[in-house]
């Protein structure tokens, strides 16, 4: 039996994501019809990368709406696209589109559903930076899916074929989804940036800072990952050690470091939440 076709491929963004993802679905053997970006010269890069055609978003005069399209923008340009692309092409039935936002769900594509298209989001749980190899990011890591039961089912397959394990959500579910991802992500680097600053007020370089605290950041992670959040908490909250706490508020108080004030406090609050989690 013959393998089935795979449905050619454009993509709408050529940043650190729509580069991770053109170039994961042309190793996989799927034709990438065209890359657009904002301004061309990304789509350029990503398009010779991948061995496409490539152009400017606003110079496309005549959009095909074939084979599966990403859009691949930040969340506030989503809808700006989705509408030039309405504009561009009245039958988009033979198409899948795709946008690839944590925080929104396939609603926002409601414009081009509404002449034909099959819509969903197509979320990699991943971080994802310009000056990264982003070839392999793909692998190894789960997408979140939403959508129309076509939409769900090609980003199954997609998701599969480019090494990932997909899970589906509902529309309903996805803020909640993306809040956790800011905190599994950006609200950790934001955390490890008191860290790095607090390094430096003991006069050490940000390196020797992270590689110091680095086994005790793994290893809390990895104690979360075999038993729980609440199980794997140590220090003075969860010993009770009100006094180590007064100390470091005094000392951070101290040194005139009120912005890390108000965070830690806030932090003992649901660390203490936490603990009794623990003890129940």
């Amino acid at each position: 039996m013959r393998a089935k076709k795979k449905l050619p491929v454009t993509i709408i963004g050529a940043g650190a994501v729509g580069s991770a993802l053109a170039l994961a679905l042309w190793k996989k053997k799927y034709p990438i019809r065209v890359v657009l970006s904002k301004n061309g010269r990304s789509a350029k890069t990503v398009g010779q990368s991948v061995h496409a055609p490539h152009a400017r978003l606003q110079a496309v005069k005549h959009f095909i709406a074939e084979g599966m399209i990403f859009i691949i923008v930040p969340d506030d340009e989503i809808k700006s696209v989705v509408l030039l692309l309405s504009r561009r092409c009245k039958d988009f039935s033979r198409s899948i589109v795709f946008h690839t936002s944590g925080a929104l769900s396939s609603k926002l594509l409601s414009l081009v559903k509404r002449k034909g298209a099959t819509v969903g989001s197509f979320h990699p749980v991943q971080t994802f930076t310009k000056s990264d190899n982003t070839s392999q990011r793909l692998q190894n890591i789960w997408i979140g899916i939403e959508g129309d039961k076509k939409a769900i089912a090609a980003g199954e397959k997609i998701a599969h074929d480019v090494g990932a394990w997909p899970f589906v959500l509902s529309s309903e579910q996805k803020a909640l989804y993306h809040i956790a991802a800011v905190f599994s992500s950006n609200y950790i680097v934001t955390l490890l940036s008191i860290v790095e600053e607090l390094g430096k007020r003991i006069h050490l370089s940000r390196r020797k800072t992270i590689s110091i605290f680095e086994p005790l950041i793994l290893q809390s992670f990895e104690n979360v990952k075999k038993y729980s959040a609440a199980s794997a908490l140590t220090g003075p909250i969860a010993r009770g050690d009100v006094h180590t706490l007064k100390r470091h508020r005094y000392e951070l108080k101290k040194r005139s470091m009120d912005h890390i004030i108000h965070l830690y406090s806030t932090l003992a609050m649901e660390t203490s939440r936490l603990a009794s989690k623990k003890v129940s």
